[in-house]
């Protein structure tokens, strides 16, 4: 009987032992369901991907707009802070861009869908209001791609990076269209002033590129240099 007892109990050792050393490797080396799972999500990374080169262009082509305008456009005294939101927007979708390129790596894929393209409408009319809208446009694209991707990742990483930056995207469109519909118009200051000496007012408006932590990269949950307002003054 005791024999039998230790025999049983070495078979469970064994089973136990055998069964941690397949858990182990599992853990290392990675399920083949991961590794699908994995692979499932590189072709939303890549659009999503494709879609902020996209965005890149298309403020570059908006920049070139803005560098053309004259004294005749109806907002030029506003050419300044347009251009420098315009520019910084266009560096939060390059670091946008940046992450998605590394997330893509990281999971076995390669980036090549190429630098992007400007999506600007053949009979586009230049101006700067319609540089404005023409942004609009394309940020609301942007925020609704995003929100319909994430529902489509299966990684949890994936969905987060995806939820972070949609929500940035969702703040260029709420930015732009307000000014678009000229609800809100820049402070007076900035009247009549180059880009280049607006660059720290322009970084106040959506003042973070992911919207949560994120890899590294601070979100407004980054509370070191945003404000936190006290109410109870």
């Amino acid at each position: 009987m005791t024999e039998e007892l230790s025999r049983r109990a070495a078979l469970r050792s064994a089973t136990a032992a055998a069964s941690l050393g397949l858990a182990t490797g599992l853990l290392t080396r990675g399920t083949p369901a991961q590794a699908l799972t994995t692979q499932a999500d590189l072709t939303p990374l890549k659009a999503l991907l494709t879609a902020e080169r996209n965005a890149i262009k298309t403020y570059d082509a908006a920049v070139s707009v803005l560098d053309a305008a004259t004294s005749t456009d109806p907002l030029f005294p506003f050419q300044g802070i347009v251009k420098a939101i315009a520019l910084h927007f266009r560096q939060q979708h390059t670091e946008h861009a940046d992450k998605l390129a590394r997330y893509i790596d990281r999971q076995g894929g390669v980036d090549d869908v190429g630098e992007g393209t400007a999506q600007v409408p053949t009979d586009f009319m230049p101006g700067i209001k319609n540089v404005i809208d023409l942004a609009t446009n394309a940020e609301k694209a942007a925020a609704i791609g995003y929100t319909n991707t994430q529902k489509s990742l299966v990684l949890a990483d994936n969905a987060e990076l995806a939820a972070a930056i949609g929500a940035v995207e969702s703040q260029h469109f709420v930015v732009l269209n307000l000014a678009a519909r000229g609800f809100v118009t820049p402070p007076a200051s900035t009247v009549n002033q180059p880009a280049d000496a607006l660059t720290a007012v322009a970084s106040q408006f959506v003042p973070r590129a992911f919207a949560i932590t994120v890899d590294g990269a601070p979100g407004l949950d980054d509370e070191t240099d945003l404000p936190f307002y006290d109410v109870t003054q």
